[in-house]
């Protein structure tokens, strides 16, 4: 009996014993579960109790023009947003706002009782600093001032296509905020509050553990090529141009002929990047380096290139240039401006000056297809330039084995080809530098906040003319200005070269029967020493088309002001006065 109870009390024992086991066991299990296989989730859930992180912004990189003006910048605002989770009183907390924030105080009420599990609401944008300050001062743990910077372009609508601008959602569009958005937009640090969390609605902040756990790196700015004198010299006549011709819009482009830096890119119509939203979204476009157009007779500089080069039509040899042409069923005009009569017998030095199409037509038939398409492509018709924007066009250039006898001839006179105003102006500036061809190019350099400069690296410009050619064409291109089409584009005391263009604009409804044109005008000056190169384009003018008398007045106008800026001496002795009068109109 006595052994019976001795083996009851083992197996009791026992019984405990493995129950004790299992339990620690079942802890355990429950114990390596919470602290290793659920760890993240509940680590995650204190932290959602105990940490707030809010983002801190990094202001954007300013964009300034070659001589430190700024053109695009930041102005520090603020938000005032709330954690309703952290809010004991949001009545009395909405009283306190509603002046404040000029926002109605049950408005204010209702997003401060949004109920549970809402940690965010903003309360409002772009506040001020005293305001900011004066919400901060009330001490209140769940209202949160945010630090923002809004981007502000000073002179509003001047260069904005160049620009660009940034959207409402922070998103770079268009332009140099576009193109340059990696550098311009810095990085975003972060910021971090721990509450105490032995209590549960506890507001106390843990000091030891609060602060900038990521800090932000601003953004570094962009130099560019730009002078703002000579933008808004390009801006305010290429305004008058179009408005004086009654167009739907037009562009200006200034360069360096040398170096390939635009000191200028005005577009017409423009608008305010300050509120971009306010204006239609084709005036966002950059029409110099998106829109292929048909040049017209300003081409006429690329043929005439072409044949001193090749040798197709030697000095003094000459051509009937005849009033009309006929090649296969089709027939190329050449009317002399305002009347009906034909060039008569002309060398190639004619043809040009007096702007002949079917004179041009020859020779471009004389080259052929395989020196043309070649001499086109050295131009670099047919590529982007490269130029440091996005969304640049390469135009539109076929292959020569798909060319007509027909297409061949009106290449000669700027028809059948596709440019861009940049890609034009580029072959001009190497007619100018005697014979390179320079890159467009609108950086400068990029400076960091380290304080470091960047300067992008360019490759040698290719020579594409001899000095030989490009002498002759400044020969021939200075009389167009003071013999020829370009008279309105002379400017006293200095000598212009340049060329005139008028050229059909066809539509797909009716062709080159559209009744629109282009007119333009493109040169450099002086043309002994250049240190301009412009193009001047008005887009279907209604008071008139011809590029004569159109825009070779705004390209006179640009240079002459341009020019005076850069304080070049005239040179010729008459202008001495012109400069004085120039000088005190500024």
């Amino acid at each position: 009996m006595e052994h019976s109870g001795c083996r009851q009390i083992a197996r009791r024992g026992a019984c405990w014993a493995t129950l004790a086991i299992l339990g620690f066991l079942a802890l355990a299990l429950r114990l390596y579960q919470i602290q290793v296989v659920r760890h993240d989730r509940f680590y995650d859930e204190k932290l959602a109790i105990q940490e707030r992180r809010w983002s801190i912004e990094a202001p954007r990189g300013n964009i300034y023009d070659r001589r430190g003006n700024p053109l695009a910048l930041n102005l520090k605002l603020y938000s005032v947003a709330a954690d309703p989770g952290l809010i004991d009183a949001p009545a009395e907390l909405a009283g306190q706002l509603a002046d404040l924030l000029r926002m109605d105080e049950q408005s204010l009420n209702a997003k401060l009782c949004v109920g549970e599990g809402v940690r965010y609401v903003p309360l409002q944008d772009w506040v001020d600093g005293p305001t900011a300050e004066a919400a901060g001062s009330l001490g209140c743990p769940g209202l949160i001032v945010n630090t923002h910077w809004k981007r502000a372009y000073p002179h509003a609508g001047l260069a904005a296509s160049l620009l660009g601008f940034i959207g409402r959602d922070g998103t770079a569009l268009g332009g140099i905020e576009k193109e340059f958005d990696a550098k311009l937009a810095g990085a975003d640090g972060e910021m971090v509050v721990v509450l105490d969390g032995r209590l549960p609605r506890s507001r106390a902040v843990i000091p030891q553990r609060t602060g900038v756990r990521q800090p932000m790196v601003p953004g570094s700015s962009v130099v560019l090529t730009i002078d703002l004198d000579i933008q808004t010299i390009a801006e305010e006549e290429l305004a008058k141009a179009v408005e004086n011709a009654r167009a739907v819009g037009g562009t200006a482009i200034v360069m360096d002929p040398d170096t390939g830096e635009v000191l200028a890119l005005a577009t017409q119509p423009s608008f305010d990047p300050n509120e971009f939203w306010l204006y239609p979204r084709e005036t966002w476009v950059n029409q110099a380096v998106t829109s292929p157009y048909e040049p017209g007779s300003t081409f006429k500089v690329i043929t005439a290139c072409a044949a001193i080069e090749e040798d197709v039509m030697s000095r003094g040899e000459t051509y009937e240039c005849e009033g009309t042409r006929l090649i296969g069923r089709q027939r190329i005009n050449c009317a002399l401006h305002g009347g009906k009569r034909a060039h008569d017998t002309l060398d190639l030095d004619g043809m040009f000056v007096h702007s002949c199409n079917t004179g041009m037509a020859t020779v471009s038939t004389a080259l052929g297809e395989d020196r043309m398409h070649r001499w086109l492509k050295r131009f670099g018709f047919g590529e982007p330039t490269g130029i440091e924007l996005a969304g640049e066009s390469r135009g539109i250039l076929s292959s020569p084995d798909r060319w007509s006898q027909m297409r061949l001839a009106n290449l000669g006179f700027g028809q059948g080809i596709g440019v861009t105003p940049v890609q034009l102006l580029a072959a001009y500036c190497a007619v100018a530098n005697g014979g390179r061809l320079v890159r467009p190019r609108l950086v400068m350099a990029v400076t960091h906040p380290d304080g470091r400069t960047e300067r992008p690296t360019h490759p040698e410009p290719e020579r594409i003319l001899s000095t030989a050619t490009c002498d002759r064409m400044r020969e021939l291109m200075t009389r167009v200005v003071e013999e020829g089409t370009g008279g309105a584009a002379r400017i006293p005391g200095r000598l212009v070269a340049g060329k005139t263009g008028t050229a059909q604009k066809p539509t797909p409804e009716a062709g080159f029967r559209s009744g629109k044109y282009i007119a333009s005008f493109a040169g450099f000056a002086p043309a002994d020493d250049p240190r301009l190169a412009v193009l001047v384009i008005v887009d279907e003018p209604r008071n008139g088309h011809y590029g004569g008398v159109l825009a070779a007045p705004a390209f006179r106008a640009i240079c002459q002001r341009a020019l005076t800026h850069l304080r070049v001496p005239p040179t010729r002795p008459e202008a001495g006065i012109n400069l004085a009068m120039a000088e005190a109109d500024r």
